[in-house]
């Protein structure tokens, strides 16, 4: 049987004829990522320059790529260039190659202000909400709700921690932050989606993009730094509150229930043996493990402050 890199390595000359590009030295980018589309690096026609070529499961997310990639473009964060894209054979993006750094716990501020930013700019943007799709707080705790299905075969999680979950997913029924749900939410804000070069801060990766509450976008920063949760959750309420002018009532339960429902999703993915991964299910499900470990203390805080649960 082809792997995968075979298939898409075997499409490349239809590609490069397709998009009439002169590109080289393509190879796979690196295994020690988790999961993710087919991603190849390449030389560019001046072969110091590098791209990105991207493959995508279908037209509809690869257009919303692109139109997330210049709607952020417009709104002032920094994005790779795209410098082609086609339907045919494969769907697929070719666009610049951002060197520099990973992100660090230093940059941590100027990424959460840059959070805030775009959410606030995107705050009830009609213009937005009739290009991406409307992820609604029914489907969200649907989805919960299968998480914590899956979680449950992953034997390395105690089973407390199911407990907590399940809160988690009375909780959300609960709470009320319609006016929220008309933000730009990218629903995928980790750190391994962002890159400091030059000393800016450049994002990428759209597919999972929606309209949707906010929240969980701030649950992925504190997921990957969560002994800065404090700094994390009040650098962001300062600056969207400054932004949209508006108080903070209830943003910190919105932002711990962000975090709780993000690092869920989060650890299901990787606990889910049917979704390949270039890791062994052994060591996905151990990492998902820490993962809501490493946040046990904020579902603790959702638990007792709210629920009412001892």
């Amino acid at each position: 049987m082809k792997s995968i890199t075979d298939f898409y390595l075997e499409n490349m000359n239809y590609l490069l004829k397709e998009d009439n590009l002169v590109l080289s030295n393509i190879r796979p980018l690196s295994k020690r990522i988790i999961h993710s589309n087919p991603i190849y690096i390449c030389n560019l026609e001046d072969k110091y320059k590098k791209g990105v070529i991207k493959f995508h499961k279908s037209r509809e997310i690869m257009q919303k790529e692109i139109i997330c990639n210049n709607y952020l473009s417009k709104k002032g964060l920094s994005v790779p260039k795209i410098i082609s894209f086609s339907e045919s054979p494969i769907p697929h993006i070719v666009m610049e190659k951002i060197s520099g750094k990973d992100l660090s716990s230093r940059d941590i501020s100027n990424c959460t202000k840059d959070l805030a930013n775009i959410h606030a700019l995107s705050f009830k943007d009609s213009g937005l909400n009739k290009k991406l799709k409307k992820l609604t707080k029914e489907e969200r705790i649907k989805d919960l709700n299968e998480n914590i299905k899956i979680l449950r075969f992953n034997s390395f999680i105690d089973k407390i921690y199911i407990k907590k979950f399940i809160l988690l997913s009375k909780l959300l029924k609960k709470i009320d932050y319609a006016k929220w749900e008309q933000c730009f939410c990218f629903n995928d804000f980790f750190v391994n989606n962002s890159m400091k070069s030059k000393g800016r801060l450049y994002y990428f990766d759209f597919e999972k993009a929606v309209i949707s509450s906010p929240f969980v976008d701030v649950g992925c920063i504190i997921i990957n730094y969560p002994k800065k949760y404090y700094q994390i959750k009040s650098i962001y309420i300062e600056n969207i509150t400054k932004l949209i002018k508006n108080n903070s009532d209830g943003l910190d339960l919105f932002i711990d229930s962000g975090v709780c429902e993000k690092v869920i999703e989060d650890a299901a993915f990787l606990s889910n043996d049917s979704i390949k991964k270039t890791k062994t299910n052994n060591f996905c499900k151990k990492l998902a493990k820490r993962k809501i470990e490493s946040v046990s203390f904020i579902f603790d805080n959702l638990k007792n402050s709210f629920m009412g649960e001892k």
